[in-house]
């Protein structure tokens, strides 16, 4: 008997569809974390700004410094899950 080397076998075509379906889950949660990243730096950088804005003109020092506090963990809690979300896309493409 001889075989068809150039046919694809059922499970070489279900192997390669697991791998694409795998490929795009991957996409679409590096996608998810990188609007999540989106989501917390904007919420984290310009809620503390409109709050500041809307302080009376007492200037209170530990309100500012609070405010500082939370832009600056917003920013670097939004910057590690912008490079988790690279991390799982390239794992997607492996």
């Amino acid at each position: 008997m001889v075989e068809n080397f150039e046919q694809p076998t059922q499970l070489s075509v279900l192997t390669a569809q697991e791998k694409a379906r795998n490929t795009e889950r991957q996409k679409y949660v590096a996608a998810a974390i990188d609007r999540l990243s989106t989501a917390v730096a904007v919420v984290g950088f310009l809620g503390p700004i409109v709050g500041i804005a809307n302080v009376e003109l007492n200037h209170k020092a530990p309100f500012y410094l609070i405010e500082s506090v939370v832009m600056m963990t917003s920013i670097a809690v939004s910057y590690g899950l912008h490079l988790y979300g690279r991390m799982q896309l390239e794992r997607g493409f492996e």
